[in-house]
């Protein structure tokens, strides 16, 4: 989403979005490859490790607002293995990404 475009000057909060979000918003999901419940395997939908990994990223930048604290209470759950996981797969889906 581009709302986070500007680096945060405007927006108080980067409007970004997991595949659960977009399964709950919407009906793109329904008869979809990738699954919107998964995060790195192969049918992974793509928008979790890109959402996941775009917090990682920007995690210095994002954690002190508060209203991103829950998402970050979940990012910091995650075990070392599980966010370098994220972080490959998300590289690989933007090495790859004329292929989706």
């Amino acid at each position: 989403m581009s709302q986070y475009a500007d680096g945060g000057l405007i927006a108080t909060k980067p409007y970004v979005s997991s595949a659960s979000y977009i399964n709950k918003m919407s009906n793109y999901c329904k008869g979809c490859f990738y699954n919107f419940k998964e995060r790195t395997t192969k049918k992974a939908c793509p928008f979790n490790s890109l959402y996941w990994n775009f917090l990682i990223e920007n995690q210095d930048k994002l954690a002190k607002n508060q209203r991103m604290k829950m998402m970050y209470a979940l990012v910091n759950k995650m075990n070392p293995e599980e966010r370098i996981d994220i972080v490959n797969k998300a590289n690989q889906i933007k090495e790859t990404i004329n292929d989706y």
